[in-house]
């Protein structure tokens, strides 16, 4: 009988951690490091953000396109965007717009508790994350197609 020697599975899993590693503790990872945004329609009906996922057909290495309605994910806390279950943000914020540098900020004016408006940003990057290509938060997915709907 052959001996076995657990040098090549010790390297092997080694190199695999090199790899790895860095991009689970990478401040460019998170949802911007797989999606890419598309759009929104953040209107007084729609609050909805477009991205295109990584999926995980490695063989094409592939994109699907992903639409979220993101009142599932944030809320109105006093005048301020916080990541929150089924938060309902677009009842008590309005002129939202979306910034993006190294990550994707939603950004609102939102009412306060002294009746006014306070500008608010909140990071998606921390908010929204990436599902075989489905954009989603909390236990919401949003769909996922090849491209957007000519609607949208």
């Amino acid at each position: 009988m052959g001996s076995f020697s657990a040098y090549p599975v010790l390297t092997a899993t080694v190199l695999l951690l090199g790899l790895v590693f860095p991009l689970l503790t990478s401040g460019e990872g998170g949802f911007t490091h797989d999606c890419a945004y598309a759009g929104a329609n953040l209107t007084d009906k729609h609050h909805w953000i477009g991205v295109y996922c990584l999926n995980d057909d490695v063989d094409i290495y592939g994109f699907n396109y992903s639409m979220l309605d993101l009142d599932h994910c944030a809320g109105n806390n006093a005048g301020q965007l916080v990541v929150y279950e089924n938060g309902n943000y677009s009842g008590s914020c309005e002129n939202c717009t979306f910034i993006h540098d190294k990550s994707l900020y939603l950004s609102c004016l939102c009412w306060d508790m002294n009746g006014g408006h306070t500008n608010s940003t909140l990071d998606l990057n921390t908010t929204l994350y990436d599902s075989n290509g489905a954009v989603g938060c909390y236990s919401f997915l949003g769909n996922k197609t090849w491209e957007p709907a000519p609607d949208s």
